[in-house]
């Protein structure tokens, strides 16, 4: 083993790839990302070709009263219709857009490769491509235009895929290989709409839309980590990606670390996807022997194994390999460690070991591995979800039995603050459970497909803390359970369950609550609140608002006819006493006045 070293720079840069060859990577994976960027190159080429021969017309006509008429009528037919048409020409995701791209660029040595060069031909073909889907445009609203309207861009990438796998590294690679400027926005940066405006901004610099200097394209907007983006410190931000993806003429490179967040889930439908998961074992043994011939490490063949079998990603392994060639230590590994709760629970289900001794304790590995959960919420996500992974053929019923033991017992030993029966028996019943009744699958991706669900009750308890506690500025009903609570001498509780049946009562009298909920002097925003949650009818709504305001009004009204009566009134009686010290014979004094 060697311990010299020349530079100690970390190994996690030294051995960064630097083109998609040294990037780990399927054969499926590699052609997705390829045949992303082939598009965008192509779309670039036809920009090239539209500013120089459609922009100056198009900008005379756009100006004019038929252009403005015709741009509010069908600018957005046309975006539809012109992302359509050249997905389903150029597109990787069908065999006819495998062909067209195969036409379009050159071949790589006598395989069927293709790289990422435009053939000579090649520009002439995207021309008539284009001509020919505005001709079809034509066709099909029969109107006519004096130019083609400016190009909607094409999808972006978006890499998913645990920490480690290789995303970040992998659009690098790209750009290193094409000779392309990555602009990278990462999960360290705030991200709101202004923030995203300057990145983008920046990332436009010495592009300026001058197509003619490149027949690819000269940068690429990284967004990292778009499951990070807050919804307080990137207020707007997910508003201005999707302004972003709708309008930029460059490409985009988004990642992110959990597929089954809503915001990834929603940008799936608008992007191409690619799935990079934890390295399978063959995977991690190449890189391994890769940077062993590189550093020329002495290791054994039961270490590499080892090393292969249980380190969780990439980035693991190298980091790994580098301690062992400082220390001649290998750092204890353990995949289980970095898993997702989802990952945990398929993992726990269905990644059967030799025998079942040896799979129970892997699912015990795998249950401990989730750490910022209690073990009753997790039983409460494996009863939600358990039905997906379960082998049917051996019974459900006995599944669920021991499942209520295992809650039985957490509840009961947390409750008595017996901690060993809370945690070590009920994650034993928990543990055999699955072990005994979880369905094999063999294959890891097509595992990582199933998805598991937040369970119902927490996303129905969420959704009541939200409506009770409010958000933002908003404080929910919480003003209107403690008025209602104090005027009738109930708790919090009893007002939350007595407002279904206020809503019954406004149903048909809205004017009479509009006129109880003036009275308790609540604030407008509390009674929208409540319309919108409990009648959800309009018309009701209104004329309960109505009468809450006018209600409201008189109210206000009698509160400052009365203020004034009394000071009037307490005037009227000084009076008095001013004139009765003057009657006795002295002179009233500011005290008799004033009181």
């Amino acid at each position: 083993m060697s311990v010299a070293s020349s530079k100690r720079l970390p190994w996690t840069e030294q051995f960064r790839p630097r083109s998609l060859d040294e990037v780990i990577l399927t054969r499926k994976q590699r052609e997705q990302i390829l045949g992303w960027w082939r598009a965008w190159i192509v779309l670039w080429n036809m920009n090239k070709f539209w500013l120089n021969t459609y922009f100056t017309a198009w900008r005379k006509f756009i100006v004019t009263d038929v252009g403005r008429y015709w741009y509010r009528k069908y600018i957005s037919k046309w975006k539809t219709f012109f992302r359509s048409k050249f997905d389903s020409w150029i597109s990787i995701m069908s065999a006819k857009g495998k062909e067209n791209q195969a036409k379009l660029f050159e071949p790589v040595g006598r395989g069927k490769e293709i790289s990422t060069d435009l053939k000579k031909n090649a520009e002439a073909e995207i021309k008539n491509k284009l001509e020919e889907i505005w001709n079809k445009f034509l066709d099909e609203i029969k109107e006519q235009a004096p130019a083609i309207p400016p190009l909607t861009p094409y999808k972006p990438l978006l890499l998913v895929g645990p920490p480690g796998t290789g995303k970040t590294s992998t659009a690098y690679a790209l750009g290193w290989q094409e000779g392309v400027v990555i602009v990278e926005f990462n999960a360290s940066d705030r991200r709101n709409a202004a923030v995203m405006k300057d990145v983008v901004n920046e990332a436009l610099k010495s592009v300026g839309f001058i197509f003619n200097h490149g027949s690819k394209p000269s940068r690429i907007v990284l967004l990292d980590e778009v499951d990070g983006l807050s919804s307080i410190d990137d207020r707007g931000g997910f508003s201005a990606l999707l302004k972003l993806i709708e309008e930029t003429k460059i490409p985009i490179i988004l990642t992110a670390n959990i597929i089954h967040d809503r915001k990834v889930r929603f940008l799936m439908r608008l992007c191409i996807n690619v799935f990079l998961d934890r390295p399978q074992e063959y995977q991690a043994i190449k890189l391994i022997n890769r940077i062993i011939k590189a550093k020329k490490i002495e290791m054994s063949e039961e270490n590499i194994k080892k090393l292969a079998k249980y380190a969780p990603d990439f980035r693991t392994i190298i980091e790994a390999l580098e301690v062992y060639y400082y220390t001649g230590v290998l750092p204890t590994l353990f995949r289980d460690e970095m898993l997702s709760l989802q990952d945990a629970i398929r993992y726990a289900f269905s990644m059967k070991a030799e025998n079942e001794v040896s799979t129970f304790l892997n699912v015990i590995r795998n249950l401990s591995a989730i750490t910022d959960m209690d073990l009753g919420t997790i039983i409460l996500w494996i009863w939600e979800n358990a039905y997906k992974f379960l082998d049917r053929k051996k019974g459900l019923s006995a599944f669920y039995d021991l499942l209520a033991y295992a809650d039985y017992l957490y509840k009961v030993g947390s409750r008595n603050q017996l901690w060993r029966i809370a945690y070590r028996d009920a994650s034993n019943i928990l543990a055999y459970a699955l072990t005994k009744y979880g369905k094999k699958v063999n294959n890891i991706w097509a595992l990582r497909r199933i998805r598991v669900e937040k369970p119902t009750i927490m996303e129905g308890l969420m959704k009541l803390k939200t409506l009770i506690e409010g958000e933002g500025e908003s404080k929910g009903l919480r003003p209107l359970l403690e008025k209602y609570a104090k005027y009738t001498h109930i708790s919090r509780k009893d007002a939350w369950y007595e407002l279904k049946f206020l809503s019954l009562i406004a149903k048909e009298k809205p004017e009479n609550i509009g006129k109880f909920f003036a009275k308790l002097d609540l604030s407008k925003d509390s009674l929208e609140i409540f319309c919108k949650n409990f009648i959800k009818k309009d018309s009701i709504c209104k004329k309960l608002l109505k009468a809450f305001e006018d209600s409201k009004g008189k109210i206000r009204l009698e509160e400052h006819l009365a203020e004034f009566s009394k000071r009037g009134k307490s005037v009227s009686n000084r009076e008095a006493s001013f004139k009765k010290g003057e009657q006795k014979g002295r002179k009233g004094t500011l005290d008799d006045f004033f009181g």
